[in-house]
């Protein structure tokens, strides 16, 4: 199958938006400190959730929640720091596997950059469908905390306001990660293949995607491969300070699906392009990461796909 048409975007760079994933695997702080930081959160986390459970006795005249709150506090603690040993863990795992890569194969940058899979690069959708739903899961918990507040010991008009919003903010987190399970139950995994690893800035490109299931027609669509920079961006001060991560698009193309057309189930999707020998060779070890991906945006009967694909294209 071949698209409609192919496009070159004009030159220039176009910060991202919507719902953005990190692909370098750093996060800011050496795997000690992060280690170090997680300890305060599990440690006072764990201590009120016993003492919610009254595993640990204090003074009742010195609780003014019910058990059951100081229990989904404690708890809500104790996984924000279990989150942050995870981003830990996940760095400490990428650095290794860098170095043995890096050992056994010295001719291969690439191997050394990311754990890549010559063959191509799969995507399972259940693993992001799980994601969502833990997601939703947490920020449901931790909101039943500020609902007994706002509602259940009847706090003042402008907290329950804020908590309603925060609400309708979970229940559409809660629609997307639906949207993400039944996308799981449709189309399971997808994969792009690859024709030559590392590929070559300044060679031709050749990759083939490949649904795993649950597509026999398509409407519209489109197949994007951009360059990213990927940064945490700081602004304002003191305690109004906040990070944002931050997608800049340096390059990309575009193969375009225009009518509708069958898709056979074990048909693929051939794309071709001359890459510029002058873009941003792939990068995510690196403390501002660079990255090439594929992003698929199909229009379908019934449930859209969308999904994106790491490409290794690396520098000659």
């Amino acid at each position: 199958m071949q698209p409609d048409r192919y496009e070159v975007s004009p030159a220039g760079r176009r910060r991202l938006s919507g719902t953005l994933q990190q692909r370098g695997s750093k996060m800011g702080l050496p795997t000690w400190g992060g280690s170090l930081f997680g300890i305060p959160f599990v440690a006072a986390g764990t201590t009120v959730a016993l003492m919610g459970t009254k595993v640990i006795h204090v003074n009742p005249a010195s609780v003014h929640a019910p058990y059951w709150v100081m229990t989904v506090a404690g708890v809500s603690f104790v996984l924000g720091g279990f989150m942050v040993w995870g981003m830990t863990w996940k760095q400490f795992t990428a650095n290794r596997l860098r170095l043995v890569a890096a050992r056994r194969h010295p001719n291969e940058p690439a191997l050394a950059d990311y754990p890549w899979h010559p063959d191509g690069f799969t995507v399972f959708e259940w693993t992001g469908a799980a994601k969502a739903l833990a997601t939703a899961l947490g920020l449901s918990v931790f909101l039943s905390i500020f609902n007994w507040w706002a509602f259940g010991a009847n706090g003042p008009w402008m907290v329950k306001g804020i908590v309603i919003f925060f609400d309708i903010v979970a229940v559409l987190i809660w629609v997307k990660a639906a949207q993400q399970v039944l996308s799981a139950l449709k189309f399971g995994h997808s994969k792009v293949e690859f024709t030559a690893f590392p590929c070559r800035l300044g060679t031709p490109l050749l990759v083939r995607w490949q649904p795993g299931g649950g597509i026999d027609r398509v409407n519209q669509g489109t197949f994007t491969l951009r360059c990213v920079e990927e940064w945490m961006e700081r602004s304002g001060s003191g305690k109004n300070q906040n990070t944002i991560l931050i997608h800049e698009e340096t390059w990309s193309a575009r193969w375009i699906i225009e009518r509708p057309c069958n898709f056979p189930l074990r048909d693929a999707m051939e794309l071709r392009c001359e890459l510029p020998a002058d873009a941003l060779p792939t990068c995510l070890s690196a403390d501002k990461p660079v990255y090439w991906e594929l992003e698929v945006k199909l229009n379908l009967p019934g449930l859209d796909f969308n999904e994106t694909y790491l490409v290794p294209i690396y520098g000659q």
